[in-house]
């Protein structure tokens, strides 16, 4: 199946950024890029703030191209997704790149009431299926999870 022009420019954003995010002294300038493109996204997508760790899930679902992400599943209060994007990192081992590009999503899940926490990054040569997310609401202060630039 061949993409959609959305999935294909926001492969095209990922293919860009992720040269500047394996440069240790470009770290300002990703964060800047990443939070710039989430307020773009929020603006264009018109984020809704949700209450709900289900609904938080689905509203994360909504701010990508449909090819990139998916929900898999929803476990107490905790949501779980994958993320299948075409990224520059997989495989490369540079967990930490990726930590500083998931600010996109990080940006986003503030706005709209949650957080997010990357649990297992296709740049770890041992995932390289899916970027694994977990997503809680914002007030949740469980420190369960483990995320992935950790590891």
């Amino acid at each position: 199946m061949e993409r959609s022009k959305e999935a294909r420019r926001f492969d095209g954003v990922l293919k860009f950024v992720g040269p500047i995010a394996r440069q240790p002294v470009l770290a300002p300038v990703t964060k800047m890029l990443m939070f710039a493109l989430a307020k773009l996204t929020i603006a264009s997508r018109k984020a809704e703030e949700k209450a709900s760790v289900q609904d938080l899930t689905k509203e994360w679902l909504r701010m990508f191209p449909r090819e990139t992400c998916s929900i898999e599943k929803i476990e107490g209060d905790t949501g779980y997704g994958l993320v299948h994007a075409n990224c520059p990192l997989i495989g490369t081992g540079d967990v930490a790149a990726c930590y500083k590009m998931m600010e996109y999503d990080r940006v986003l899940m503030k706005k709209i009431g949650g957080q997010l926490t990357v649990i297992e990054s296709r740049a770890n040569s041992e995932h390289t299926n899916a970027c694994r997310v977990a997503i809680r609401k914002n007030d949740d202060n469980r420190t369960d999870l483990i995320p992935a630039h950790i590891i």
